[in-house]
């Protein structure tokens, strides 16, 4: 499902979804908000059901446009669209029920290395029921779906959406984690105990996928740096929402105060369940105690 407001990100978007959808095999939804208004205009000599009904004009002309883009991108591709009065955030999360994923353009990054969702992308990773994926520009360039670990409980769910889009893509998973903690005993340690660890939740996902190509890897940084530095090669990458410190930050708060610039594809973003996660032993942490992420 792709929400329609008129605007090029939009359309990037729908361009995006249409592949996403004829990969998958399944039909695209395009949906268009309209605001109803609150009162009447005297003072401009025009009543509440004429602002309506242009409103709706308009919406059916975007959506017709949106059609288009997604015909011409992909000709055998099943499109249905609707127009429906309401706030936008509240009913992307309401069609998110409906949804296997939502599909929205975005600007970028923000300042401080925050991922710029926009506030129906924020509200669909808060609260949406399916993965949303937000579109930015128009580089298509293949390459690997990068996705970000955290604790595991929290990125279960994201690790196996990067591992669904990488099997109907055709492409490798990359999978990163980070840390920023001294080590005592060295680096190398720190960063083979992470490693093992990783590797060891990964391999079960990876044993559901056995076409698809993996790797682990464990990155001493900065969350938005790292990412935004090995995002540059990828296709996608995918992040969960949980953790306030690591890849979650991103969306929800500042981890990285000298990170800036855009977004360098496609981002997903994956609350814990909503995609099928694997089993979660409590016995098998993927952090340690006193780890900043």
């Amino acid at each position: 499902m792709t929400g329609v407001d008129g605007s090029e990100a939009a359309l990037r978007a729908v361009r995006w979804a249409a592949g996403e959808a004829v990969r998958s095999e399944r039909p695209l939804r395009l949906v268009h908000a309209c605001v109803p208004p609150g009162h009447d205009y005297p003072n401009l000599e025009v009543t509440a059901a004429e602002v309506r009904e242009a409103m709706w004009a308009t919406g059916t002309r975007r959506l017709e446009i949106a059609a288009e883009v997604a015909r011409t991108s992909e000709p055998t591709l099943e499109i249905e669209a609707e127009t429906r009065t309401g706030d936008p955030r509240a009913l992307l999360v309401d069609e998110s029920w409906r949804a296997a994923v939502v599909v929205l353009g975005s600007r970028g990054i923000a300042g401080g290395g925050r991922l710029l969702l926009g506030s129906s992308g924020l509200a669909l990773a808060v609260h949406g029921h399916c993965p949303v994926i937000v579109v930015r520009g128009d580089r298509t360039r293949s390459g690997p779906v990068l996705v970000g670990v955290d604790d595991w409980g929290g990125s279960a769910a994201a690790v196996r959406f990067a591992f669904l889009e990488a099997s109907t893509l055709g492409v490798p998973v990359t999978v990163l984690k980070t840390w920023r903690e001294i080590d005592p005993g060295g680096s190398g340690g720190a960063r083979e105990f992470f490693l093992r660890s990783l590797e060891k939740h990964i391999d079960r996902v990876a044993a559901e996928f056995p076409h698809v190509v993996s790797e682990c890897l464990v990155v001493k940084g900065r969350p938005g740096r790292v990412l935004m530095e090995y995002g540059e090669r990828a296709g996608l990458i995918v992040v969960g929402t949980r953790g306030d410190s690591g890849f979650g930050g991103l969306l929800l708060g500042s981890v990285d105060q000298g990170s800036s610039g855009r977004a360098p594809c496609p981002i997903a973003v994956v609350r814990p369940g909503v995609v099928p996660a694997f089993g979660i032993r409590d016995e098998e942490p993927l952090s340690v105690k006193g780890e900043r992420r």
